[in-house]
């Protein structure tokens, strides 16, 4: 779709004010759909934080005309185990336990540091530097810790 830079502009002024980010952006071409995911920097984002955003950007949408056509919104957290796509990210997650899938092999470990280049994850193997051109996947990992409280 070649409205979703403008769409994401548009998605970005409404979360400005309400303390939220948007994380991602998907439409998905053949079910219509359009797939918003907001997060907070500091805290969780709630259901009823899902519920206004979606009205406010189904308002937008409907009022500049980006549908011509009838789509599904959905508006949602990425989720406890996010994916990791964007350097911005990367950055978001240092000091959090990740997976990164890379020539059919996974990594996991705790995301030391990241730049324009790529990042530093510790693993058991070490401390290893990874370009982003080299991950094919990457997502955080919910640590279980069974007997922390």
């Amino acid at each position: 779709m070649n409205n979703l830079n403008r769409i994401s502009q548009e998605i970005n002024d409404i979360l400005e004010g309400m303390g939220l980010r948007l994380y991602d952006l998907h439409f998905n071409e053949v079910s219509k759909t359009l797939r918003v995911f907001i997060d907070r920097a500091e805290g969780a984002v709630t259901v009823a934080d899902c519920r206004k955003v979606s009205t406010m950007i189904s308002e937008r949408l409907r009022s500049v005309d980006f549908m011509p056509y009838s789509y599904t919104l959905e508006v949602s957290s990425p989720g406890i185990e996010r994916p990791l796509k964007r350097p911005e990210h990367f950055l978001w997650a240092i000091g959090k336990m990740i997976e990164i899938e890379r020539d059919g092999n996974k990594v996991r470990g705790y995301l030391r540091k990241t730049d324009d280049r790529g990042i530093v994850i510790a693993s058991e193997q070490g401390e290893q530097s990874i370009p982003y051109k080299k991950i094919d996947k990457a997502k955080v990992v919910e640590e279980l810790a069974y007997d922390r409280r």
